[in-house]
């Protein structure tokens, strides 16, 4: 017998996703991209298999250089499974693999930066942003998710109005949504006459150092869910 609920949500994935560059064959143009990163991550659930439904670290590489994180947040059971360059489109095609095997409790996402930067809007931003959030209703529901704020970085400074705006629409999308939660690491990354830290980046000025880290970690720390203490 045809399960309808099934057959609705199937339907209701697929209009979410036509937004994507999927080919009609159902190849997806940027895939080839990460197939080294997923079957790394594939190969280490084998070799040393995480917890469920811990809290899931997901996104570009602000989130992949992350390298303390267990370290930072001992308490909670955390997983890294970001992947360097990756856009939201990324982790919405990969979801099979980078978030539904880890069945999170909570999931924490760092992206934008690279989305913006390659040419997307704030408002197709957030498009992609919704999408998440209706793969992750559909097919983990109950589950929490926390958006973490675009950084502002000296690279890439003459993006910094477009990240405001995304960042201000994706606060908006999750405000009054009681398991959506945005985290600003943005504001304590500026100094107050709102020039950008230099010194929390390395020297391409872009990635963090343990620093920038650092100052996340206590930003970060107040949103993780009791849901995923060991």
């Amino acid at each position: 017998m045809v399960d309808i609920k099934q057959v609705f949500s199937a339907l209701l994935l697929l209009l979410l996703i036509n937004n994507l560059d999927i080919a009609a064959q159902g190849n997806y143009s940027r895939a080839s991209l990460w197939e080294d990163d997923i079957a790394n991550f594939k190969k280490e659930d084998v070799q040393n298999p995480p917890d469920e439904g811990g809290i899931l670290f997901i996104g570009s590489s602000s989130f992949r250089g992350w390298r303390s994180l267990e370290q930072d947040f001992p308490e909670y059971k955390v997983i890294n499974r970001a992947f360097g360059g990756s856009h939201m489109s990324d982790l919405i095609y990969f979801f099979a693999d980078v978030v539904l095997p880890y069945k999170p409790c909570q999931i924490i996402v760092y992206e934008g930066d690279n989305d913006i930067a390659s040419g997307m809007t704030p408002e197709e931003y957030l498009q992609d942003v919704i999408t998440f959030t209706r793969l992750v209703e559909i097919f983990l529901p109950g589950t929490e998710i926390a958006f973490v704020s675009i950084k502002p970085s000296p690279a890439r400074k003459k993006w910094s109005e477009k990240y405001q705006e995304a960042n201000q629409l994706v606060r908006s999308f999750c405000h009054g949504k009681p398991y959506l939660k945005f985290i600003d690491v943005s504001q304590l990354m500026v100094d107050k006459d709102g020039n950008i830290k230099a010194d929390l980046f390395l020297s391409d000025l872009l990635h963090m150092k343990p620093s920038g880290y650092q100052l996340w970690k206590n930003i970060v720390r107040p949103y993780l869910s009791e849901c995923g203490k060991k």
